[in-house]
């Protein structure tokens, strides 16, 4: 089963990560969970972001179950200085909505790729994946598609945890 996951970026105010993630880890993920959703992670700014910007990735059965679930937990982003969200789907990985267990830095990397390209461009990647795993303490935790950007163009997104 493909998932659908919305990719969430956001902005805080500075000294209001606390008090938001854990209310997004608690309230948020009872929310989701409501609505046959997963609070699939929420990470703060590490690679690439302000150490006051996160990301929110919740997990989905379906399209239309995102559409449900995601306006619940909209609310809990009314206090952030800026929000945007990515509809995606998942592809070679992961293979079931179960949030990434391990702690470390988790680096979050799109791609925009021609559409034709896209089935290479994933057996590359599926390929190469195995190699880089067992060769350093990494693992890659999710290849996602993006559902908003429609042929000729792609969009990829690779999340990884060193």
């Amino acid at each position: 089963m493909n998932e659908t996951y919305e990719y969430r970026r956001f902005k805080l105010a500075a000294g209001a990560w606390e008090h938001f993630s854990e209310r997004l880890r608690g309230e948020g993920a009872r929310a989701a969970e409501a609505k046959g959703g997963t609070l699939f992670g929420v990470w703060r700014g590490q690679i690439g972001l302000e150490a006051n910007e996160g990301i929110a990735l919740t997990a989905w059965p379906d399209e239309e179950a995102l559409a449900a679930g995601a306006a619940a937990l909209h609310g809990l982003f009314a206090d952030a200085l800026e929000s945007r969200a990515e509809r995606l789907v998942a592809t070679l990985r992961p293979d079931q909505p179960t949030p990434p267990p391990r702690t470390g830095v988790y680096a979050f990397r799109f791609f925009s790729i021609v559409d034709d390209d896209w089935a290479e461009f994933a057996d590359l990647s599926a390929r190469a994946w195995p190699g880089f795993e067992s060769s350093y303490d990494a693992q890659i935790c999710g290849f996602f598609r993006s559902l908003d950007v429609r042929p000729p163009d792609a969009r990829v997104l690779l999340l990884t945890r060193y």
